[in-house]
C-alpha cells in the first residue's frame, strides 16, 4: 500500500489515532498535512515524521470553521499540490455525558466539530479532487458507539452516527467522479477522548479504556480480549485509502475486536 509522493491531509492529527494515521501514511512515502487545532501537538507530530525521514507540514485548523477549511486547502495545495487522500479524524466529546445533563451549547460544540467539521472538510477536499481530476479517496472516522447508544456520550455517539450516514451519501454523490468514500469505526482504543469520562467517573487518567476492556471480556462480548492500538486503526484507514480497496466505497469498517457491546 504505497503512497509515494501522494498528498494526504489528516485532521485531528496531533495525537492518538490521528497521529498514528499521519505516521502510517508518511512511512509509506506520502506528503502529509497535519491539520490540527493545537499547534504544539501538531508541530510535534511534524517533527516526529521529519526525524524519520518523512514529509509533513503543520497547518493550524479548527474544522468547525469554514474559513479555516478554506485556508487549509489553499495552503496544503500550495505546498503539495492536489489532494489525493483526505482523512476526516478530528473529533471531541462532551464533559457531561448524559443527554439529561449536557448543555445545549456543549451539544452544539460537539456537533460543530464532529459532524459539521467532517462535512466541511470532506466537501472541500472532494471539490479539490474534482477540480484537479483526481480519483482520490476520503476516509472518515466514527466510533463503535455510533451503532449502540447507551446512557453516556449521547452527543458524541449521535454526532458520529451522523458521520457514518454522511459518508454513505457523499460516496453516492462522488462515485461518478471516481472518488471513493468510506468510514472506519474504532473500538476501544486508549486515547485522550476518554479523559472527560474518567473525570466524571472519578477514575485515574488513562484507566478507563482498560476498565472497559476488562468489563467487555467478563461479559464475553469482546472477541479479541484486549484494547486496540492506534496503529491498528491507522492500518485500516490506509487500506481503505489504497488501491487495494479500489472496489470498496460507501462502507463503514468496524475495527473493534468483535465488540458487540459498549457501556
Amino acid at each position: 500500500m504505497g503512497f509515494n509522493n501522494m498528498h494526504i491531509i489528516v485532521t485531528g492529527a496531533g495525537a492518538g489515532i490521528g497521529r498514528a494515521i499521519a505516521h502510517r501514511f508518511a512511512a509509506a512515502g506520502a506528503n502529509v498535512i497535519i491539520a490540527n487545532r493545537n499547534r504544539e501537538n501538531g508541530e510535534s507530530v511534524v517533527q516526529e515524521i521529519q526525524e524519520k525521514g518523512g514529509s509533513a507540514l503543520y497547518i493550524q485548523t479548527d474544522v468547525s470553521q469554514e474559513q479555516d477549511i478554506t485556508n487549509l486547502l489553499q495552503k496544503a495545495t500550495e505546498a503539495f499540490g492536489p489532494v489525493h487522500v483526505a482523512i476526516s479524524n478530528a473529533g471531541i466529546t462532551e464533559s457531561a455525558s448524559s443527554a439529561l445533563d449536557i448543555t445545549s451549547q456543549e451539544w452544539d460544540q460537539v456537533y460543530a466539530v464532529n459532524t459539521r467539521g467532517s462535512f466541511l472538510f470532506c466537501r472541500a477536499c472532494a471539490q479539490n479532487m474534482m477540480e484537479n481530476s483526481v480519483q482520490g479517496a476520503i476516509v472518515t472516522i466514527s466510533t463503535l458507539m455510533a451503532r449502540d447508544g447507551k446512557g453516556m456520550s449521547g452527543a458524541y455517539a449521535s454526532s458520529k452516527a451522523a458521520v457514518i450516514m454522511f459518508t454513505k451519501t457523499l460516496a453516492k454523490s462522488l462515485a461518478p467522479m471516481g472518488i471513493r468514500v468510506n468510514c472506519v469505526s474504532p473500538g476501544i482504543v486508549a486515547t485522550d477522548i476518554y479523559s472527560k469520562v474518567e473525570t466524571e467517573m472519578m477514575m485515574e487518567k488513562g484507566t478507563f479504556a482498560d476498565w472497559l476492556v476488562e468489563e467487555s471480556i467478563k461479559s464475553g462480548q469482546l472477541l479479541i480480549p484486549r484494547r486496540g492500538e492506534p496503529e491498528e486503526i491507522a492500518s485500516a484507514v490506509a487500506f481503505l485509502a489504497s488501491e487495494e480497496a479500489s472496489y470498496i466505497t460507501a462502507q463503514n469498517l468496524s475495527v473493534d475486536g468483535g465488540l458487540d457491546w459498549c457501556w
